[in-house]
């Protein structure tokens, strides 16, 4: 039985990801989805803008069958790591036989050549990103620039977001000598930094993750930003007396930090601030999550997965008998009060990472919208019915 998986952040989930879910089950003729999505905060160093319960609800009713929470210590992480961290979870599991992924290329060809031209880095490739960087120019750029002087791979193959992330998938494929298929799904609709349609009902169906989220702001519904985090983040710098420890701030990139710590008003303005060629938004959104949330640059291992969320069929068929199969190295938690006492001490040392995020977006919300929510202990994973005929 073949069952596909994709790794995701669904920040927020819209009618393109439900058309990517139905197509990834098309093409590699699986009966099931299997998505491993960010939990509180996203890849690109911010705050989910709903909680990943909200967006596990939305996956699974655009036909996701389980959702399982990817650690933030891969979630806030280059797209390099972000890569190796979901697939590393897609292939702990040990059912799922294909990796999924939207792309503006459209076909798969392009993305294993890649990988595999920088699985083998010549002599003259690694000269030439040594000198892109020493430019100035910032790593995934530089080495673009490195692919596209020393092989046949064009230089717009890693120039478009999804595009990025598909070579990530396969390099980590090969990394990790993962039996998983890969396969990629044209992206519709609007393009990825898309804030508006200018036209075209493909458009106007798939509108972008960027788009939706500047209409959640304008609207004012609520939802979380990094400004919501700005005490926190400021105290974080203010404390921490060696910023280069986290797993994204280079020494350069510390000193930089601390100059501009002392003379700003907002975190997009210390952003602002820090910004360089070779240091982007991103890496510095990124950079300031890590220190807040005392994410170092540890060995990268998948012991256990969270479970968020699933689709139920009767007398427990399904998804459901899926998770029974899973390989004894990555534990499956889904009742945490039990759960979380088998994990092993660097499990544990993981796990409290997640919770931590969990809590403080959970507090955050709490405290800018005057509710009270349940936390990780009180949560139990969404489940929706499903009756196949």
């Amino acid at each position: 039985m073949n069952v596909v998986g994709i790794i995701a952040e669904f920040n927020p989930f819209h009618s393109g990801h439900a058309h990517l879910i139905h197509r990834a089950k098309e093409i590699t003729g699986s009966e099931y989805a299997v998505v491993v999505m960010n939990g509180s905060f996203v890849q690109r160093g911010e705050p989910a803008v709903f909680s990943k319960y909200h967006r596990t609800r939305a996956a699974l009713e655009g036909g996701a069958d389980l959702v399982l929470e990817l650690p933030v210590r891969f979630g806030i992480s280059s797209a390099g790591d972000f890569a190796l961290g979901g697939v590393m979870a897609l292939s702990s599991l040990g059912f799922v036989t294909h990796l999924a992924f939207g792309s503006e290329e459209g076909e798969i060809g392009p993305f294993q050549e890649a990988a595999s031209a920088l699985s083998q880095e010549s002599e003259e490739f690694r000269r030439i990103l040594s000198c892109a960087l020493r430019e100035g120019l910032p790593y995934p750029a530089a080495r673009a620039q490195a692919l596209a002087e020393t092989s046949s791979i064009p230089l717009s193959l890693q120039e478009q977001p999804n595009n990025i992330l598909g070579v990530e998938y396969c390099l980590a494929l090969k990394k990790l000598r993962s039996p998983l298929i890969p396969v990629t799904i044209p992206r519709t609709g609007m393009g990825y930094h898309d804030r508006a349609g200018t036209g075209g009902a493909a458009q106007a169906e798939h509108p972008s993750a960027t788009a939706l989220r500047e209409r959640i702001r304008q609207d004012g519904s609520p939802h979380l930003t990094l400004e919501d985090l700005g005490s926190a983040l400021d105290y974080a710098l203010l404390k921490s007396t060696d910023l280069s420890q986290y797993k994204d701030i280079s020494p350069e990139l510390a000193r930089r930090m601390r100059r501009c710590l002392w003379n700003h008003r907002t975190i997009q303005e210390l952003i602002q601030r820090c910004r360089t060629r070779a240091f982007t938004d991103g890496r510095i959104r990124r950079g300031l999550m890590q220190c807040l949330l005392g994410i170092t640059a540890a060995a990268p291992s998948m012991p256990y997965l969270r479970l968020l969320g699933l689709r139920k069929e009767p007398a427990e068929k399904g998804v459901s008998s899926l998770l029974s199969q899973t390989t004894d190295s990555c534990q499956i938690l889904s009742r945490l009060a039990a759960d979380v006492k088998k994990l092993s001490p660097g499990a544990l040392s993981l796990f409290q990472q997640d919770l931590f995020a969990s809590e403080l977006y959970r507090q955050t919300w709490c405290r800018k919208y005057g509710v009270h929510l349940p936390n990780e202990y009180q949560r139990s994973p969404v489940i929706i019915a499903q009756w196949r005929h």
